[in-house]
């Protein structure tokens, strides 16, 4: 065999389910950083293992052949510790290169990566704890003790997509903290650092690392503090796709190449083939980072005016899986 790409599941033993194009239906792993079957390789290098966490039955796995490269694809190591600690002993026993291998996926919680990237010339990482609340008096308890001031976020842990979070300015916002179920899970804490642009808007910039060299995934902005894929409709407002081109075009070639040699130390310090950052560039090549792992979405794709970025992403991405595997992929 060749290239082994490893899913799991997570540690709840639940996964989401959809409806195809075709009426058929599929399954949808959370916490994975998809890359299988998201890009075309060539016939017969690939296979595909899903993995349980613990407290579920998993079938052995033996090789006849083992494979030339583990692609780890679990990345969350919040819901994820299970699977992932199972992968750990299949990259154990098989002992195959790994492309971000599940050890070091479970040092890259939020609170790990905002210590391991403190102090990178040009980079602000907001500070970021991990607590256990158990009502919103404690929320305001453990800011207070871990001299967190206003305003500042609360976020479940294991928690994407900014949907549980919340920007506190004062002790006044106590009410929007009766959404959160202090049911025993853990939160984050993290310091709220304004980065708005000189137009007054809110940006987000999403790069893909691979073997230490970044690319621009996608720009967005926002008059809301949380840009998200559904900012787009806001920038189309007042924007063309071509504006949204030139603009990308400039980051990539005025404000990008500036980063390269903080992006390759944050690559040294996450330890990581290939992950994410979110992120505010600054014009003068200064970067305010939202947060780096690799559990983001990289290669899922709605609109085709981006369709030539994303193929530049899957050629990086192929030129790493031949690198490190030592195969022709396509």
């Amino acid at each position: 065999m060749a290239i082994l790409f490893v899913s799991g599941i997570n540690d709840l033993s639940r996964i989401g389910v959809a409806i195809d194009d075709e009426g058929q239906l599929i399954n949808l792993l959370d916490g994975n950083c998809s890359i299988h079957q998201r890009i075309p390789l060539k016939e017969g290098i690939d296979a595909y293992l899903i993995l349980f966490g613990k407290g579920v039955k998993q079938r052995s796995v033996d090789f006849t052949k083992k494979p030339t490269l583990i692609v780890n694809q679990i990345a969350d190591a919040d819901t994820h510790r299970g699977a992932l600690e199972r992968c750990m002993e299949l990259c154990a026993k098989v002992d195959s290169p790994v492309i971000n291998h599940p050890e070091i996926i479970l040092q890259t919680s939020r609170d790990r990566v905002s210590e391991l990237l403190q102090g990178i010339p040009g980079v602000t990482m907001p500070r970021t704890v991990r607590f256990n609340p158990r009502s919103p008096e404690h929320i305001f308890e453990g800011a207070e003790s871990e001299n967190f001031s206003f305003p500042f976020i609360v976020r479940m842990a294991g928690d994407h997509g900014g949907k549980s979070m919340i920007r506190l300015n004062s002790k006044e916002d106590y009410r929007a903290l009766h959404v959160y179920p202090f049911d025993g899970r853990d939160f984050y804490l993290t310091e709220y650092v304004e980065g708005k642009d000189s137009a007054g808007y809110h940006q987000r910039q999403r790069l893909v690392v691979i073997d230490g060299k970044p690319i621009l995934r996608g720009s967005l902005y926002d008059q809301d503090w949380k840009v998200h894929g559904a900012s787009r409709s806001f920038m189309l407002e007042r924007e063309t796709w071509e504006d949204d081109r030139v603009r990308s075009d400039l980051l990539e070639t005025e404000v990008i190449p500036r980063l390269e040699t903080a992006v390759q130390e944050i690559t040294n310090r996450l330890k990581l083939e290939i992950f994410g950052i979110d992120c505010s560039l600054s014009p003068e090549g200064e970067m305010l980072i939202f947060e780096a792992n690799a559990n983001m979405n990289i290669l899922t794709n709605d609109h085709p005016q981006m369709n030539e970025r994303m193929d530049r992403i899957k050629s990086r991405i192929h030129a790493m899986l031949a690198r490190h595997s030592g195969e022709r992929v396509i």
